[in-house]
């Protein structure tokens, strides 16, 4: 029996359209925990501890959780510019941002959100603030004793971070009522990790000046 010769470049052409092929069965597998936006989505949503949505549609909650059982902190009388309400600054690590209102992966796509069911700056209570891991790298750095600077229409807060720990997705207590005024930032982690993570970062800092 004779045996006819593959032309090389058409071998070539066969091993290319199998990586192709490849390639494109690995993003479809994996597209889950990426973002248009670039920044990586969560396994384990933040938005698990949210507070009721009410007339915010980009807030996702999870029905079960303790915190979902309080009602929407009122804002200030003020409007968001751009859809940002305040802005935070950590100088010991160089970090500038601004803070939309919610936790939806719509908002935390495109940066830190403030839970609803938590109160303002200047406000009373325990402030919560949820952001991406891939967008807070930098918060391995942070330290007990470093300042979180806060910036609304109606006056600057200063939070003095007091510690941080790792606690489980299904922790509702990070967010609970406190008898002083606090700031909680809450974050997935390893901070590495981006949409593999499977526990929280939390920082607690207390507030400790302002002009409101």
């Amino acid at each position: 029996m004779a045996f006819r010769r593959v032309p090389v470049a058409a071998l070539l052409a066969l091993g290319a359209t199998s990586l192709v092929s490849g390639v494109a069965l690995l993003l479809i597998n994996f597209a889950p925990y990426f973002s248009i936006s670039g920044a990586t989505s969560l396994a384990l949503p933040l938005s698990a501890l949210a507070g009721p949505p009410g007339a915010d549609p980009s807030i996702v909650v999870a029905p079960t959780s303790a915190i979902a059982s309080q009602a929407v902190t009122a804002a200030p009388s003020q409007s968001p510019v751009d859809g940002v309400w305040f802005e935070m600054r950590i100088p010991a690590v160089g970090y500038s941002t601004v803070v939309r209102q919610g936790v939806g992966l719509n908002v935390l796509d495109a940066g830190p959100g403030h839970y609803p069911s938590t109160p303002w700056p200047g406000q009373a209570g325990n402030v919560g603030v949820a952001g991406h891991n891939t967008f807070w790298l930098a918060f391995s750095r942070l330290k007990p004793g470093q300042r979180i600077e806060i910036q609304t229409q109606h006056g600057s807060y200063v939070y003095e971070i007091t510690g941080s720990k790792v606690v489980s997705p299904t922790d509702r207590t990070v967010l609970a009522g406190t008898g002083d005024n606090r700031l909680t930032l809450t974050t997935c982690y390893p901070l590495w990790a981006g949409g593999l993570a499977t526990q929280r970062l939390i920082f607690s800092a207390s507030e400790i000046g302002g002009v409101g």
